[in-house]
């Protein structure tokens, strides 16, 4: 009964990273010694793209699907790489800020830009013809990559999830006793997916291309890719990005709430039905926005000389991105369970509490417990937060140090993650969109309790019958 409820609370969760201003601190302070670069011209951008046509077309997968290089515009390249195809990407097309004037600075903005030009948002199939998004026979759009939807929605902010979280290497599990005992190995449903540990390699691939291509702009996509890759390292050292739900607690109150507002409404008769995975869902985005822009609102009040002590056993680890995870989901669920003890009951009230969004003004102040006990779990947080700090200063160094390593070609995998996306698009089903209805299984049973009381009351206001 237990697996039951939760396969059908899948929880997509909200598709934030480091607060975009955490992302700029930690390359920052991890940033080789400066220089002058000069952003790419659209020759330039033509002749990478080509260049990487010229070697991927080795792989006969990758020659079945763009025979020439006609075939191979840069719409085309983004979406192999797995990012949105109609976002305007940096390093992909040229773009106003492009012009960041020294390494330092571009590097800064290059480990921001994943999340400024929404390349991994709106994942949608499009027309190979008309590039038109394709819709089902309701209507809806239709996911490239339906996997993606285990992570956000199909549009908006949540729908990058895929591509900025990474989860520990399987076995995983849908079991809810698992997201009580070991919740990095807990996931809705046991195939989920999260890319941003091949994202990591795959902007690594790019960079070490762009190093050997002799453009003139060379450096400065090596540097906007090596940002990209820096991004995603600094993600997965922000421990949430780790877990695909994280604590019990956020399952169990959703539960209990989306059933108090079934009665509340009568099953949806009076008022607006809230389902578990709605309720879930915000009470996981409010937890996920507040703990980052809390850490970021006071970073600059934070004691951080022990970032620049290497992590040893992160730097020793052959594969980075991988050693990260590992460590990061042990601690996820501890930040969001100390979180949940600092909020305010308002974030903590999926229903009717308040929705918090740090974009739309909200001060991550104003929605944490002023009592000795918040500011005791607040203390503990940024103390993790920290921890994972210094780990992201150590990934990017020792990223750094070992650029380029080892040859690697992406194509392969690449190649055959379009082909498991094909198949999984072959089996999709849209969701049933909007609120749920009307549970009629409420009002009937208050319908009969109120038919057997009427019954009950007839029966005992009835005369005695005289012998």
């Amino acid at each position: 009964m237990k697996r039951a409820l939760l396969l059908a609370a899948l929880l997509p969760l909200p598709a934030f990273a480091y607060n975009e201003a955490v992302h700029a601190f930690v390359t920052r302070h991890a940033l080789p010694l400066d220089r002058p670069v000069a952003p790419p011209t659209q020759d330039d951008l033509d002749a990478f793209r080509a260049q990487f046509w010229v070697r991927a077309s080795e792989h006969p997968g990758f020659e079945r699907r763009y025979p020439t290089i006609h075939d191979f515009d840069a719409w085309a390249f983004k979406e192999f790489l797995m990012l949105d195809p109609a976002a305007r990407v940096h390093g992909f097309e040229p773009l106003p800020d492009d012009d960041a004037g020294t390494l330092h600075r571009l590097l800064e903005l290059a480990s921001r830009w994943p999340d400024d030009d929404e390349r991994n948002r709106h994942r949608y199939l499009h027309d190979g013809r008309t590039r038109q998004i394709v819709r089902g026979p309701d209507g809806s759009p239709i996911p490239y990559d339906p996997a993606t939807l285990d992570f956000g929605s199909l549009t908006g902010t949540t729908s990058q999830g895929h591509a900025h979280y990474g989860l520990v290497e399987g076995p995983l599990s849908d079991d809810p006793e698992v997201l009580k005992k070991e919740p990095w190995r807990f996931a809705v449903p046991p195939t989920a997916h999260a890319y941003g540990a091949e994202l990591v390699q795959v902007y690594t691939d790019l960079a070490a291309l762009a190093a050997q291509s002799r453009l003139p702009s060379a450096f400065w996509l090596q540097a906007a890719f090596a940002g990209a890759a820096f991004h995603h390292l600094e993600d997965l050292c922000n421990q949430i990005h780790t877990v695909q739900v994280g604590i019990y607690e956020f399952l169990e109150t959703a539960l209990l709430q989306s059933k108090l507002r079934d009665l509340q409404t009568l099953g949806g008769l009076f008022g607006e039905r809230h389902s578990l995975q709605q309720v879930g869902l915000r009470l996981i985005a409010n937890h996920h926005l507040l703990s980052e822009d809390l850490f970021a609102k006071h970073l600059g009040e934070m004691q951080l000389a022990d970032i620049d002590q290497p992590d040893a056993e992160i730097a020793a680890a052959p594969d980075l991105a991988r050693a990260i995870i590992e460590r990061s989901s042990r601690e996820a669920p501890q930040v969001y369970r100390l979180a949940w003890r600092f909020s305010t009951q308002t974030l903590r009230d999926g229903v009717s509490g308040h929705e918090y969004d740090g974009s739309k003004g909200d001060d991550p102040d104003a929605y944490v417990e002023r009592t000795p006990e918040a500011q005791a779990a607040i203390e503990e947080f940024h103390a993790i937060e920290i921890r994972g700090l210094r780990r992201a200063v150590t990934a990017v160094r020792e990223w750094q140090r070992r650029f380029p390593g080892k040859p690697h070609d992406p194509v392969p995998q690449l190649v055959a993650y379009h082909e498991q996306a094909a198949a999984r698009r072959a089996a999709y089903k849209p969701p049933a969109s909007g609120h749920p209805g009307v549970a009629w299984g409420y009002p009937i049973a208050v319908v009969a309790l109120l038919g057997a009381a009427v019954a009950f009351a007839r029966r005992k206001s009835r005369p005695p019958k005289v012998a």
